[in-house]
């Protein structure tokens, strides 16, 4: 996950394997490609997903690639294959692309040492444990990096063509009023309409549950800029933007971390950030768990205005 993203970054190493290098290439069945054999004579990197379980149908795979030195790779477009094993043959490859997140000079969030992430949409075709593994081709040569992910039939939290869960979530229309319940620094202007009554408007709406103070993984606070950043462009006469923080505010004003709202326990998440695109009639459309920029939330609301 993300949250070793940070850890890995800031020590210069990482905590979770990458690919063997192939030392078990002569296992492979079925053929000469499985993800052994890929991985045969490339320099071995870690791996970071940000998705807790991805649905079969068609996803977003988010990840980011890291040399065992400790630096992020950038650019290009890694392949991403995967297999129920390393010596069985993979499908793929699935090419990705490379985001880089826009910083706001302004904002004076946490903020995690990655500057962009890869994307790919990857179909798996039947839920279980699946290997994944990345491969880039860099000025040094190929970087191999394997994870497992767990995928889902049933689509997990906030599934794609399921219906929004309406809750209401707190409100504020000055800059006072929201230093209380936006830990952003300083806070946005996404808290102006309930997701209740958003969902109710006749809009498109694109909801961001993220909390840039006390972020895990720090990528709230950027993501909640990337949401801004789109906000600012199409603005709220064409959509819904709506920041909803993880914490409401103790008797001190400051975030109560003891017991999650309801309005974050009924979207049944367990991490965060997460991006949510909804069409007018309240059916979600696209999904982000993790990082995410305002290309690709522009992209996912533009046909739904």
């Amino acid at each position: 996950m993300f949250v070793a993203f940070v850890v890995a970054l800031l020590a210069g190493s990482c905590s979770r394997g990458g690919s063997d290098g192939g030392k078990n290439a002569a296992q492979c069945t079925g053929g000469s490609v499985c993800l052994d054999a890929l991985a045969s004579g490339a320099a071995q990197a870690d791996l970071l997903d940000s998705q807790t379980t991805l649905p079969t149908e068609g996803a977003l795979f988010t990840f980011a690639m890291v040399t065992k030195q400790g630096g992020l790779i950038t650019g290009g477009s890694p392949e991403v294959w995967i297999a129920r094993d390393r010596t069985s043959r993979p499908l793929g490859p699935f090419r990705s692309a490379f985001y880089q997140f826009t910083p706001n000079p302004e904002d004076k969030s946490p903020r995690s040492p990655l500057t962009g992430f890869y994307a790919a949409t990857v179909k798996v075709p039947a839920a279980g444990s699946w290997l994944f593994s990345t491969v880039a081709k860099t000025s040094q040569g190929r970087l191999v990096g394997t994870g497992s992910i767990d995928v889902t039939s049933d689509g997990g939290p906030a599934a794609i063509g399921s219906k929004a869960v309406s809750v209401r979530t707190p409100v504020a229309t000055t800059e006072a009023a929201a230093k209380r319940i936006c830990t952003r620094d300083p806070p946005d202007d996404m808290h102006y309409i309930s997701l209740d009554r958003a969902l109710k408007n006749g809009k498109p709406t694109v909801v961001t549950f993220a909390t840039p103070l006390l972020c895990e993984s720090q990528l709230c606070g950027p993501v909640v800029d990337e949401q801004l950043l789109a906000f600012e462009k199409i603005g709220a006469k064409q959509a819904n933007f709506v920041h909803v923080e993880e914490f409401p505010p103790g008797p001190d004003l400051r975030p109560d971390t003891s017991k999650l709202p309801a309005y974050w326990q009924k979207w049944g998440f367990t991490t965060e950030p997460w991006t949510i695109v909804i069409d007018r009639k309240g059916i979600i459309r696209a999904r982000f768990e993790g990082p995410v920029v305002a290309d690709l939330i522009e992209d996912a609301l533009k046909p739904l205005l």
